[in-house]
């Protein structure tokens, strides 16, 4: 079996009629067995989840895309400081 986590999938993917499906199963096929995408995919792929919800209609590639997306946007943390900041400001006003 060859390799794929240097595959690229097809930089024309697009068709005249809208985005490629199939290139975002790749995508999300490769990202099931570990690989990493390339950026030239992960780009596709976050755009692409703009324009169409059936491509995600899996459990798993949900999983899958959910887990990409979460890893490549990342979240901040709220501040330690935080609740002691909002607890101060409710005693204050409560006073």
């Amino acid at each position: 079996m060859e390799p794929t986590s240097t595959k690229t999938t097809s930089p024309t993917a697009f068709a005249a009629e809208g985005p490629d499906c199939e290139r975002v199963n790749t995508i999300l096929d490769q990202l099931l067995v570990g690989e990493q995408p390339t950026a030239e995919d992960s780009d596709y792929i976050i755009d692409h989840a703009d324009d169409c919800s059936p491509c995600f209609d899996s459990l798993d590639k949900q999983q899958i895309f959910i887990g990409f997306m979460s890893q490549h946007l990342g979240r901040k943390k709220a501040p330690a400081s935080l609740s002691r900041t909002i607890l101060a400001k409710v005693q204050v006003e409560m006073a």
